[in-house]
Parts: C-alpha cells; structure tokens; sequence
C-alpha cells in the first residue's frame, strides 16, 4: 500500500508521476484525480508537476504536464478558465468547452464547473485551498470546484449544487462529496482578529472550527470542519462526505503548499491539479 492509501482514497504511483483518486468515485466509473508535486518536468520551485499557468514556470512545461496526465487517466478535452477565489460557476458542455480547453488559457473568471457530457475534463488548481468533487449518482453529472477560504467563505460549493438542483433537478440525498488534500487546522493559523471575524460573521458556530493555542493568541481554523457542517446543514449525508486525510502544509514534500512557499520567502509558487471527466 502506497503512503496516503487508506479507505477514501487510493494514491497511484505510475513511473514517477503520482496522484491519488477517491475510490467512492471510482466505484461510480468517473475519471478523478489529483495530483502530487512529481512526476512532471517542471524545475527549480515549480518541480516538478506543475500547472499553473500564472506563475512564471515556463508555459510550455505546464503544456506538457497538463498531456502526462492526461495520457495516465485516459482523460479526454481538458478545460479550465481563470481562478481567482471567485463563487463562479459554469456548465461546462458541448457549446462552450472548446472555449475552455487549457491551452487556450482563457481568462473567464471560473472556480468551479458542472459537466453532464462525457469526454469534458474540467481541471482546478490548488496549492493548499480544497479542491472539491461534487457527484450526483442518479443523473450523472459531476462539479469539480477550487475552494480556498475564500471560497469557503462565499460558500462556492452551495452555489454549484443549488445549479445542479435547478438545471438538473438533482437531489441533495443523491449528491456525493469529495474532499481533496488541502491546509488542515493544524497549519491554518493567524493572530488576526479581522481575519478570524471573516469566518465568525459568516458561520457562527465557532466553538466546532475555530480553536486558540496557549497564548490565547494565535487561533486556528477548521475549513474542513466548516465545509462539513455546511453541507449536512443543506442535506448532504454524513456518510456521503469523503474527505482525504492530508495536509498539504504537512506533507509540502510531496504536495505543492501556498502557505510553504511563502513562509520559506519563495516569490512564487506552484500548484496541484484535480480534474474529473464523465465515463
């Protein structure tokens, strides 16, 4: 068994290029992944996996490890707009993807896509922010959203699945959740209080995701916590949230971390990928 396999996800090493998949999403058929930091020819802080395409990596190297997983998985058209901590969302379908394909480098302000066609591989890129799967498993469509606190906070994965209700008349007691590799309250700290009222002027059950060290100063927060009791509070099943046990602040070895990057003074930094496509 590989280093972060366990009962929610499988971590696949192939040659040297490494991603993990949740197995309940595997068991419905649909293509998942998201990546580790190797495996790519990306150098220096980018090294190696990289795709992110606003950084100052070469392009062409993010062209190139956007096609070595994409041959690994089997995935088809891979799609992505511009991120930018937005609660943006789209259906991605037949009319607009090829507006979308990655190396078009679309500058549409995008978090998060719907997709009901097969053969559409929306990517989101993440470097400790969640990366979140959405699976209706009785109509068959699929969201693939990018949630850093932001996001969290704007509560981008309510408005995907109210568009799944609405456009599709899906049913929150049919909708799965994945939850990828992300900052864990172990590392997401501050000492801010403005910032810390960002999260208690929106959810105000801090006493579950909001925790202080010993010097009553420096508190943390529990993302992970707070995505979970959003989504029980709209229906979801507790048994159909699956998140991955991973740090990624932790385990900066092997997954790119924001948050690493800029505590090691780095100018830039590099990112992760979570694509999903329709069988």
């Amino acid at each position: 068994m590989n280093k972060y396999e366990d009962d929610e996800i499988l971590h696949v090493k192939a040659g040297g290029l490494e991603y993990i998949q949740f197995k309940v999403l595997n068991k419905y058929n649909v293509k998942n992944c998201i990546t580790l930091k190797h495996g790519g020819v990306s150098t220096d802080e980018y090294s190696s996996l990289n795709f992110r395409t606003v950084g100052n990596d070469k392009i062409e190297n993010v062209f190139k490890n956007v096609e070595i997983i994409k041959k690994a998985i089997g995935f088809n058209e891979i799609c992505k707009g511009k991120q930018d901590h937005t609660d943006n969302v789209i259906i991605l379908d037949e009319n607009n993807k090829d507006e979308y394909k990655f190396e078009k480098l679309n500058t549409t302000l995008v978090d998060g896509y719907i997709i009901k066609d097969k053969g559409i591989a929306p990517l989101v890129t993440v470097a400790d922010c969640n990366p979140i799967i959405i699976y209706d498993i009785k109509n068959n469509i699929v969201a693939n959203i990018h949630a850093g606190w932001k996001g969290v906070i704007n509560k981008i994965y309510i408005n995907a699945i109210n568009i799944m209700k609405e456009k599709y008349n899906s049913k929150v007691e049919d909708l799965i959740v994945c939850i990828g590799p992300s900052i864990r309250k172990c590392c997401f700290t501050s000492k801010e209080e403005s910032f810390k009222e960002k999260f208690t002027n929106v959810f105000k059950y801090q006493d579950k995701y909001l925790t202080y060290e010993d010097d009553k100063e420096t508190f943390h927060i529990d993302l992970i916590e707070i995505l979970k009791t959003e989504l029980k509070n709209i229906g979801i099943k507790e048994e159909n949230i699956h998140v991955a046990n991973i740090c990624t602040r932790c385990e900066c070895d092997n997954f790119f971390s924001y948050r690493k990057a800029t505590q090691s003074g780095k100018k830039d930094y590099a990112t992760m990928a979570c694509i999903v496509e329709l069988n």
